[in-house]
């Protein structure tokens, strides 16, 4: 289920990029179109990043599990705990993949109309860090923020009055920008060298 709501805010991204023009522009009859699948897709897009969260109950199958003493007297219990590492690692990957993709059509969009990484990354990463704080603690859901608004937005305002929760929220918005621009670089480079292979294959140098 959280795979499934982390590949929404990549679907919409790619149908956001392909409803405005090159240069960025957006038709008339489009606008409306676009800014509703926009809100849909920020509404969604903490779900990717959410996964990274997921490692909560790897430690808690670790610690009720007592694997730090099991896997010194059964090596049994070593190939299942390699196992259940190997299974949070993907599931974690996935997210972290989900959310890069997510925001890369849109920040292509942002880039053509002048706007910075910058400049809009720190108000954007500390949202998603929020819309995390919000699912993670408060038990919210994306479909919240249309049957629950005003419940979804005290609970925003209410972290002004919580000093001890803030600076983590800032700290994991700091975390989500690195990955993205870390996922960013590495998805930039598989493509680069994806292309290159493609345009010295046998076949391309025939035609």
């Amino acid at each position: 289920m959280n795979i499934s709501l982390a590949g929404i805010p990549v679907i919409l991204a790619y149908i956001i990029r392909l409803l405005v023009n090159k240069d960025g522009s957006i038709r008339p009859l489009l606008k409306v179109p676009v800014f509703i699948l926009g809100l849909a897709w920020l509404a969604f897009l903490p779900n990717t990043c959410y996964l990274l969260t997921e490692w909560r109950h790897f430690l808690t199958i670790i610690d009720y599990g007592h694997f730090a003493a099991r896997v010194h007297n059964n090596p049994a219990d070593v190939v299942l705990l390699m196992e259940i590492t190997l299974f949070y690692i993907i599931f974690s990957g996935i997210g972290v993949l989900a959310f890069a993709l997510s925001i890369r059509p849109i920040a292509r969009i942002a880039k053509l109309k002048g706007m910075n990484l910058w400049v809009w990354g720190s108000p954007f990463f500390l949202l998603m860090s929020i819309g995390v704080y919000l699912g993670l603690v408060l038990r919210f859901n994306s479909w919240d923020l249309i049957q629950r608004p005003e419940q979804v937005w005290l609970s925003v305002l209410e972290l002004g009055f919580r000093p001890t929760v803030s600076p983590l929220i800032i700290a994991f918005a700091a975390i989500l920008w690195l990955v993205y621009l870390a996922i960013d670089i590495w998805v930039d480079g598989f493509m680069l060298r994806f292309r290159s292979r493609s345009l010295s294959s046998p076949q391309s140098c025939d035609r």
